[in-house]
C-alpha cells in the first residue's frame, strides 16, 4: 500500500521551536505519516535518538522504509497519554530534550470515508483514532441517552443548539438505524433552526463526538501534567493545536502550574523554592499565508512552545 499524501503543518516552525541538539533525545508524540519525524531525524547526528507514538495502526503500517530502518528511531503503537510509562520503558525518562504534539485530526482521517470523521465523505460512523480498541461512535449513538448526548455536543462542540440536535438524533434512531455519516449529517442539518455561517451545520457536532470518543482533552491534560518529570532540564514541549478547546486546556494547565510545583498555599516555604514549571517561549503562532494557500487545512493551526523551567536549583 502507498501512504496517502500528507502535508505536515508548520513543519519548519515546529522543528525550529524544538531547538534540536544533534545528539539529543526527542519524542514525536503524534507520528501520523512521519513528516515531522523525518525532519527531526535530519537534524540529529548518529548519537541522537527519536521515539515516536501513534494510536492509529493504519498510520503505523504505512511507515516509510527510510524512517523505520533508521537505527536512531523507535516507534510505538499507543496513546501519548502513556508517554510517562513509555519513557521509562525506553530508559529516557527525565532526559527528553523535546516533545512534539500535532493534535487533532489528520487530513487522512478526514479524506478517508471509512474512518467516519467527515460529513463530506459518506461512510460508517466510526471516529476512533485507534480502531483496534473501544466502541465506534455509531455504537455509542445507538445507546446514549438524550441528556448525555446533548451535554457532549455542547461541551466539546460549543454547539448552542445541542439539545435540539440530541433530541433529533434520539428520535430518528427510534425510527431507523443511523449507520452512516451522511445520514447523521442530514439529521443534524434538519435540526438546526438556521444555517451556520461559513461552515456546515454538522461541523460542531461531528467535532464534539470525535473529541469525546477519543478522550482528546483528557489525554492532553494527562500528558501535560506528566511532562515536567519526563523532560530533561530546559526540555521543550511544542504543541500544534487546532481549536479553542485544546488551547483552553494548555492555558488552564499553565495557570495551575505557573506559581509553583503543586505547592499548597500558605505553607511556610521560602520564595526561592516556589518555582513555576514551564516558561512560555511563544504561543498561538499562526501559519503564514503561503502555507495556508498551499494547505488550507492549516489555517486553524496554532503553534505553542513551552520550556521546562527552573532546573538551576537543588
Amino acid at each position: 500500500m502507498i501512504a496517502p499524501k500528507h502535508i505536515p503543518v508548520m513543519l519548519n516552525q515546529s522543528i525550529n521551536a524544538m531547538k534540536i541538539v544533534p545528539n539529543g533525545t526527542y519524542v514525536d508524540a503524534t507520528f501520523g505519516f512521519g513528516g515531522h519525524s523525518r525532519k527531526i531525524l535530519d537534524a540529529l547526528d548518529s548519537d541522537g535518538r527519536l521515539y515516536a507514538i501513534d494510536k492509529d495502526t493504519y498510520a503505523i503500517n504505512m511507515i516509510r522504509e527510510d524512517i523505520i530502518s533508521d537505527k536512531r528511531f523507535t516507534l510505538k503503537h499507543g496513546c501519548f497519554s502513556e508517554l510517562e510509562n513509555f519513557s521509562k520503558e525506553w530508559g529516557i525518562h527525565g532526559s527528553i530534550n523535546g516533545i512534539l504534539f500535532d493534535l487533532g485530526v489528520s487530513s487522512h482521517h478526514l479524506d478517508e470515508a471509512g474512518r467516519g470523521f467527515s460529513f463530506n465523505k459518506n461512510g460508517p460512523i466510526d471516529m476512533r483514532f485507534d480502531q483496534s480498541s473501544g466502541i465506534s461512535a455509531c455504537e455509542w449513538l445507538e445507546t446514549v441517552d438524550e441528556q448525555t448526548l446533548s451535554h457532549v455536543i455542547w461541551k466539546y462542540g460549543d454547539e448552542r443548539y445541542s439539545r435540539r440536535i440530541a433530541r433529533a438524533i434520539v428520535y430518528q434512531r427510534e425510527q431507523e438505524k443511523i449507520s452512516d455519516t451522511g445520514q447523521l449529517a442530514k439529521i443534524i442539518d434538519k435540526a438546526m433552526p438556521r444555517n451556520e455561517k461559513h461552515k456546515h451545520n454538522a461541523t460542531r457536532t461531528f467535532q464534539a463526538i470525535r473529541i469525546f470518543m477519543n478522550k482528546e482533552l483528557e489525554v492532553l491534560k494527562d500528558v501535560l501534567s506528566n511532562s515536567y518529570n519526563i523532560l530533561a532540564p530546559k526540555g521543550r514541549l511544542v504543541l500544534l493545536t487546532y481549536h479553542s478547546l485544546e488551547d483552553r486546556v494548555i492555558k488552564n494547565f499553565l495557570a495551575v502550574t505557573d506559581e509553583n510545583i503543586s505547592t499548597p498555599r500558605n505553607l511556610p516555604i521560602k520564595n526561592e523554592f516556589l518555582k513555576k514549571m514551564f516558561n512560555i517561549i511563544a504561543k498561538s503562532i499562526k501559519p503564514d499565508k503561503d502555507e495556508i494557500d498551499l494547505n488550507p487545512r492549516s489555517r486553524s493551526a496554532k503553534l505553542n512552545i513551552l520550556e521546562k523551567a527552573n532546573e538551576d536549583y537543588v
